[in-house]
């Protein structure tokens, strides 16, 4: 997938930057967290095995000085052993009494350094405290220091201080050279890391933003392909739903289009009729004696088109959700016999059998009254348009203590795959292959006032033999 230069420059402005800029914050937080935790516990180590050291020095040296005491050795075996102890683990041992003179000293030029520091560490022990000193200090040649002082015991008496010192600067050094190697060890988890987040970065924002620059092709009416992804997570999920969301504007905008057309088409014909017979009359073309059929002929027009331009507006209503019902309780049974008094007339002039039969009576309904006459009105248009011989029956009941209303006709009938369209906008019969008058309205105006009341509607047909509509309310 390549980005334009203007989708690089959103991705360092938008989802991109702010990805890698929190992706690499956190990452290099937790690694400089680890690199210092390894250095303390690195640090750690080596300052517990030196100071182990110390401790055993001095305790080895305590025991020692209670073999001296108790004359099983004598000062030259003292001294060799306590020399020999401290040359094998490279420490310096100090022997006081409590007067803080020196009774034994690693060497004759090199005295004990008596700073503040190390005289009230001794003052401490000749309290009987342990005193461990691993901060270092700086010895006579120069070298950093830690040391370590214990009592000196004999008989369960002090009778001395112990201090064991070792050079600690080959220790900072070796310390040292572990943080360098794991410095140069951050630094390539730290560069392996960032090409990582940015390649990650790369592979969450490319779809995102695609899909954005695609959203703002289509807002300006272009053509799109589909965003290609093969991921199961979210941007996929986020892929496919844009794709799905451009197939239905698609759709859309085609039915957008049908609807223009077929509104233009069902306007202009009763238009051209009118305009074309009212001209024939000015113009003289049509005799006087037929102005009267021509003028009833342009009045049928123009009522056809102000029941169209009411069926379009009400089909605005409905569907934008502007409409209001106002909901009463009337008696269905009554309001059934006003229609069928006053579509009587229409249905017997194409001389059909027209019957209300009521197997229910009193069925009380809270509804929209005037919305249920014109859903009772509309579903008998319907059947007259499409019957031409036999009957049209409404048959009235109740159903799981809900209103039953069924209007079936024997006219031409519909095919099966053609019944799911009925109710979608301008379909009519045209469109399955016979002639017929109307914009397609009726059904689509009957199926959203029904869904408003939060009933259903059900249509079954035969060709050749009928139709069935069957309302629930």
């Amino acid at each position: 997938m390549k980005l334009s230069s203007k989708n690089g420059e959103l991705m360092f402005k938008g989802i991109y930057f702010r990805l890698v800029a929190t992706y690499l914050s956190l990452f290099m937080v937790i690694v400089l967290l680890i690199s210092f935790f390894m250095g303390s516990i690195f640090y750690n180590e080596f300052t517990n095995q030196v100071e182990k050291e110390l401790l055993n020095a001095c305790v080895k040296t305590n025991e020692l000085m209670s073999r001296y005491y108790n004359n099983e050795i004598t000062r030259e075996e003292l001294s060799a052993w306590i020399n020999a102890m401290a040359y094998i683990s490279n420490l310096k041992i100090y022997i006081l009494n409590p007067g803080s003179t020196v009774l034994h000293q690693a060497e004759e030029s090199d005295p004990i350094s008596m700073d503040e520091q190390i005289r009230q560490d001794i003052l401490k022990v000749m309290e009987g405290e342990t005193v461990e000193r691993m901060t270092s200090i700086t010895s006579n040649d120069d070298d950093n220091l830690a040391y370590v002082g214990i009592p000196l015991k004999y008989e369960d008496q002090i009778s001395g201080v112990i201090m064991a010192f070792s050079p600690i600067t080959e220790i900072e050094e070796l310390y040292g050279e572990v943080i360098r190697i794991i410095g140069i060890i951050l630094l390539i988890v730290i560069l392996i890391g960032t090409i990582a987040i940015l390649r990650v970065s790369i592979k969450i924002s490319e779809p995102i933003i695609e899909i954005s620059d695609y959203a703002k092709k289509i807002g300006k009416g272009e053509q799109v392909p589909d965003v290609e992804f093969e991921r199961n997570d979210e941007i996929g999920m986020l892929a496919s739903s844009f794709n799905e969301m451009k197939k239905e504007i698609a759709v859309s905008e085609q039915m957008r289009r049908d609807i223009v057309a077929n509104v233009s088409h069902e306007l202009r014909t009763p238009l051209t009729s009118i305009i074309g017979f009212i001209k024939g009359i000015l113009d003289g073309v049509i005799p006087d004696e037929e102005h009267k059929k021509y003028l009833s002929i342009a009045y049928d027009e123009a009522n056809r088109l102000k029941e169209l331009t009411k069926d379009i507006v009400d089909v605005a209503k409905l569907e934008s959700g502007n409409i209001e019902l106002h909901k009463e309780k009337f008696d269905l049974n009554e309001l059934t016999k006003e229609v069928y008094t006053e579509m009587e007339d229409l249905v017997k002039e194409k001389n059909l059998d027209f019957i209300l039969e009521e197997n229910a009576e009193n069925i009380e309904l809270d509804a929209d009254k005037s919305r249920i006459r014109q859903v009772l009105i509309n579903i008998i248009n319907n059947s007259l348009k499409y019957t031409i011989n036999g009957h049209i029956k409404i048959i009235l009941d109740k159903q799981d203590n809900k209103a039953s209303i069924i209007i079936e006709d024997t006219g031409i009938g519909i095919q099966k795959d053609k019944i799911s369209y009925l109710f979608d906008k301008f379909y009519t019969a045209n469109n399955y292959g016979d002639a017929t008058t109307g914009a397609g309205l009726g059904l689509n105006i009957v199926k959203n006032i029904i869904d408003l009341h939060g009933g259903k509607i059900n249509i079954d047909s035969v060709v050749g033999e009928g139709t069935t509509i069957k309302i629930i309310i």
